[in-house]
């Protein structure tokens, strides 16, 4: 599997804007679905931490948090994307969002990193790559969605539970899987 990251988002993006398709999601309904889930993991952690978006994309994240009045003590949004991140950082030029690439470049220390949508076309080795990363990088933990399954897809990134485990149990860390919000997704947080 090998898909060029920016052609994929830049296609998206020309063809539905400023929406949740535009960065390929299959709809503002999932995309807010899949927010939920992870508002819900680290409701009692968002205002009080310093919180990295890996793969912001236009900042929507920071948008539903805004709206609902939970917004962390400081936000920043990473993405591989130069044209996502001016876009976010036109919406929200009081933040700070960063072209880096998460397999490739250094990144900055927060309390927790977010990972929604960021996995789903990575390869499988840059999936492990892209979390051993972000764990890493972060001081309390990490929250990220990924398309559940066995699937062998030319296009998108599939893993098992019991490999989400596995990577949890070999680190010595917990960890927390919600699914059946919707169809082949799970959230998981994995605390240190």
């Amino acid at each position: 599997m090998s898909i060029n990251n920016e052609d994929f988002y830049q296609k998206a993006y020309k063809k539905h804007g400023i929406t949740a398709q535009g960065v390929n999601w299959s709809s503002k309904e999932s995309q807010v679905v899949r927010f939920g889930v992870i508002t819900e993991i680290l409701r009692r952690n968002i205002q009080k931490s310093e919180i990295v978006d890996a793969g912001c994309g236009f900042g929507e994240l920071y948008a539903y948090w805004t709206d609902r009045g939970i917004c962390p003590r400081k936000y920043v949004g990473l993405d591989c994307v130069q044209n996502s991140i001016d876009i976010a950082q036109k919406r929200f030029p009081k933040l700070s969002f960063t072209c880096r690439d998460v397999l490739k470049d250094e990144l900055p220390s927060a309390d927790w990193y977010v990972a929604s949508g960021s996995l789903n076309i990575l390869s499988s080795f840059d999936t492990w790559l892209f979390l051993e990363k972000i764990l890493e990088s972060s001081r309390k933990g990490i929250v990220f969605n990924i398309l559940q399954g066995y699937v062998k897809s030319e296009n998108f990134n599939y893993q098992s539970k019991e490999d989400i485990k596995e990577f949890a149990k070999q680190k010595g860390l917990g960890y927390f899987i919600v699914d059946g919000y919707l169809k082949n997704d799970m959230t998981v947080k994995v605390s240190k």
